[in-house]
């Protein structure tokens, strides 16, 4: 699994030559080619301590702006510099979520908790909708990070995977938590890459400076992933 998120992350499109980057692979289409949505992202990142935990949180608008009803379904992970892969929780509590709409309430509110905020969503400005992704801020240990959002674009690319071996299977049977066999892949033949917005942030300061810190946006674009 690491080995595939360490390839996947090579799999970015180039920025300015001042960027920092592992590597140069697909870059999303000029002009959008599919459906699109607007994804704004009202805050940075904000900590907020509910039941003695520290959480990150992030305020996001999202629009259609398409001319159908699109599938509201996105998949918001935050990455740190040393390719951890930390998913938005969905076991959190809901007390966190209220603590942060209380917090917001005055200039968000109607802010919805992430799984509502999940659906169809009808085109048009006034049928957005503002949510918010959380994470648990012990996960997060370093001083820089990505947040990627995806599902928020149709466009789509099919590539080889390069580490594909013929002479293994695709697929292997495991048993999961309930105790059932599944299939999962474990030598696919290709990786299928999505049009994503990455947010890149920076923690300044010390590790004994961090926790007091706020994070930094240092780049926002459109990759594909």
């Amino acid at each position: 699994m690491i080995a595939w998120i360490s390839l996947l992350a090579l799999l970015v499109s180039p920025v300015d030559q001042g960027a920092k980057e592992v590597g140069v692979g697909p870059a999303p289409a000029m002009t959008p080619v599919s459906w699109e949505m607007e994804f704004t992202y009202l805050n940075p990142p904000r900590k907020i301590d509910v039941g003695g935990t520290t959480y990150f949180y992030l305020v996001y608008k999202v629009t259609n702006n398409s001319a159908v009803t699109q599938r509201f379904f996105p998949t918001i992970q935050l990455v740190t510099e040393d390719l951890r892969v930390i998913e938005t929780d969905s076991a959190i509590s809901n007390a966190v979520f209220e603590a942060i709409r209380l917090r917001h309430q005055a200039t968000h509110p109607h802010l919805l908790d992430p799984v509502s905020a999940i659906g169809d969503l009808p085109s048009g400005a006034d049928n957005a909708r503002e949510s918010v992704a959380i994470w648990r801020a012990a996960d997060v240990t370093v001083n820089n990070f990505s947040i990627f959002v995806a599902g928020i674009s149709g466009e789509a690319r099919l590539l080889k995977n390069p580490s594909y071996d013929q002479s293994k299977p695709e697929k292997q049977a495991v048993t999961g938590q309930d105790g059932q066999q599944h299939e999962i892949t474990v030598n696919p033949k290709y990786f299928t890459l999505r049009k994503t917005l990455e947010l890149r942030y920076a923690v300044p300061g010390s590790e004994s400076a961090r926790p007091g810190q706020e994070p930094e946006l240092v780049l926002s674009r459109w990759i594909m992933r």
